[in-house]
């Protein structure tokens, strides 16, 4: 015979009680839209292209005019950078009886979640594209990827060399500063140095416009904050931290993000068992001017 205690009777009898507010999912900012070139594109229109005219090199000599002679003309053309839109989405199914009796409000939830990951996603093809430029500083002694150690973390000299960089290549900047954008992680490192050139958006002495997520200025360069920054894999974690002038790189889609609701009964569901709630985007990213990109390598202290 079983043997009925108090802990398996109310075990038995109670009911879970479910909280109406759901918990939040934390999720990172990002960044990298937002310092993109971002053109109009009409509707009829599958690709969209930047036109940059040759740029003129011709010395004093050769521009030196001789009476009565008419000189040679100067080459000019232009080249032109494409973007394609890739559509990116995703969906998830709900029941008949999930709709009915949850008490949670599922499909703002939902929607909420699918939007949070489509632009998670939109952030990383924007950092797979500008991530690939050709300009590249390692951090500490590190020569390439594969050499960044433990020690090799981020200090003021490398921001220093990325904004000197960028300088003498005649990049254009952010009303006077150039931009970085840095994992938390990248960012610590920073600001733990002791020399004291790191300044604390806070401790600005003039009230200038801040960029979404500042955290600081350094060097002619302001830093931006994102933990959606993606690392590369190495003999170490190894965080990029990208320095960007104006017009760098490009960022377009083809309208704006699009929520898709089918009810239920839509489609091939005879007995209305499911609906389904989706989010989509078309979407293209592209690297401009690779004079105006700068990518930073380096190990991070963890926490």
């Amino acid at each position: 015979m079983a043997i009925v205690t108090r802990s398996n009777v109310w075990s038995n009898y109670l009911q879970t009680y479910l909280y109406k507010n759901v918990l939040e999912n934390f999720e990172p900012n990002l960044r990298f839209y937002d310092l993109g070139e971002k053109p109009m594109v009409d509707d009829g229109f599958g690709t969209v292209a930047w036109a940059k005219p040759s740029k003129l090199t011709a010395t004093p000599t050769e521009a030196t005019l001789t009476e009565g002679t008419t000189p040679s003309s100067t080459s000019f053309s232009y080249s032109v950078i494409t973007a394609t839109p890739v559509q990116y989405g995703l969906f998830v199914e709900l029941s008949d009886r999930l709709l009915v009796a949850a008490p949670t409000r599922i499909l703002e939830n939902a929607g909420t979640e699918l939007a949070n990951n489509l632009g998670r996603i939109v952030d990383q093809v924007i950092q797979t594209e500008v991530m690939a430029g050709t300009n590249v500083i390692y951090g500490g002694n590190a020569t390439s990827r594969a050499t960044v150690d433990a020690t090799d973390t981020v200090s003021s000299s490398d921001l220093r060399r990325a904004q000197i960089k960028l300088r003498a290549a005649n990049a254009p900047d952010f009303d006077g500063y150039y931009v970085a954008v840095m994992h938390p992680l990248v960012a610590g490192d920073l600001r733990a140095e002791t020399n004291g050139e790191y300044i604390e958006f806070a401790k600005y002495a003039t009230p200038d416009r801040l960029f979404a997520g500042e955290v600081g200025a350094i060097h002619g360069v302001r830093v931006v904050e994102s933990a959606n920054v993606a690392s590369f894999s190495s003999t170490v974690t190894v965080y990029p931290t990208l320095v960007v002038g104006r017009g760098a790189y490009g960022v377009t889609q083809w309208g704006s993000l699009e929520a898709v609701y089918k009810p239920l009964g839509s489609g091939e569901d005879p007995l209305n068992q499911k609906a389904t709630i989706g989010v989509k985007i078309d979407f293209a990213a592209k690297r401009l001017q690779e004079d105006a990109l700068v990518r930073i390598e380096t190990a991070a202290t963890t926490i």
